[in-house]
């Protein structure tokens, strides 16, 4: 199964970031509850082993996260595949994320090696984009691109396995975690 673990975003983050999405005129919009953090990709992993995980992962003490959505970014170089609202990578958050990598590992979960860069995905886009889409992406980074939310606390984990649905995904918790200190 595909799965992940992410923080998921309080609702006073998600309301006000649904509101932005609404001015973009490209891409596909992730979905109002799709909306979340991820703290680590797990790819194509064993039932058993998101079983271990969901086991290991109710032993995170961490108190409630301060999240803090800070501004909005492509990503794919040239050929933006995605649009994201950056995080924060606070020391908490950052600790957060280290311990549930460390967790994946310990239920033997093979991790790829990469940079934590904390970021809500906003909007995926197609490989091709026509000149139209591009200049509304243009537009619309112009008028937002600084946008931020205030810090708000953000308290649940969850273990997410990802269907895959044509051009979008659909996502099942399997385990959520309360962040409680």
């Amino acid at each position: 199964m595909r799965a992940f673990v992410a923080l998921d975003l309080p609702e006073a983050i998600r309301r006000p970031l649904t509101r932005l999405q609404a001015g973009l005129s490209v891409g596909r919009l992730v979905d109002e509850d799709n909306l979340h953090l991820t703290l680590a990709f797990l790819g194509e992993i064993d039932p058993q082993k998101a079983q271990d995980l969901a086991a290991r992962l109710a032993d995170l003490p961490d108190a409630p996260i301060e999240l803090t959505l800070t501004g909005i970014d492509i990503m794919g170089g040239k050929k933006p595949n995605l649009l994201v609202m950056d995080a924060a990578p606070t020391q908490a958050l950052v600790t957060l994320q280290d311990r549930v990598r460390r967790i994946a590992m310990d239920a033997g979960i093979e991790m790829e090696r990469r940079r934590f860069r904390p970021q809500v995905t906003l909007a995926r886009f197609g490989k091709v984009m026509t000149t139209k889409d591009e200049r509304g992406l243009a537009a619309f980074l112009s008028l937002n691109a600084p946008y931020s939310l205030p810090t708000e606390l953000a308290d649940t984990v969850t273990l997410y396995r990802s269907h895959l649905t044509g051009d979008s995904a659909d996502y099942e918790p399997l385990a959520e975690f309360l962040l409680t200190g």
